[in-house]
């Protein structure tokens, strides 16, 4: 037996992601380190976090990982670590440097040498 609802179904509020939902997904519970630009959104620009810092021993480096939750970069570094232990070619050195966002996304992919990407493990930390 069919029954009739009195409200049709297009009535009904949708479901819809929380404003900041790309805080949640880079595992921040608010977005303090964001910078409103104009028009009302939010940047992750400015957003400070870390990321893993693989040198090779010919002199380049490699800077990828961005997380904003420390333990995250810590359990990254520790896999990727783990990943080059037993190859035949190694990093020569696999660290943890807190970075911006804008830093780990405008790295170029292949060999940079640059000597102002994030390479110190305490640049911007407040202890």
């Amino acid at each position: 037996m069919l029954t009739m609802t009195s409200r049709p179904a297009a009535m009904y509020a949708r479901r819809r992601r929380p404003v900041r939902w790309w805080a949640m997904r880079l595992g921040v519970s608010s977005a303090a380190g964001a910078v409103p630009e104009t028009g009302g959104g939010t940047s992750t620009e400015y957003l400070w976090g870390y990321a893993i810092r693989r040198d090779w021993p010919g002199g380049e480096h490699d800077l990828f990982g961005f997380t904003a939750v420390k333990d995250t970069a810590q359990r990254n570094l520790a896999r990727d670590k783990s990943y080059w232990h037993h190859g035949p070619v190694r990093p020569a050195a696999v660290s943890i440097v807190p970075a911006t966002a804008a830093d780990v996304n405008q790295h170029p992919v292949d060999g940079c040498r640059n000597s102002w990407c994030p390479n110190q493990p305490g640049r911007g930390e407040s202890r």
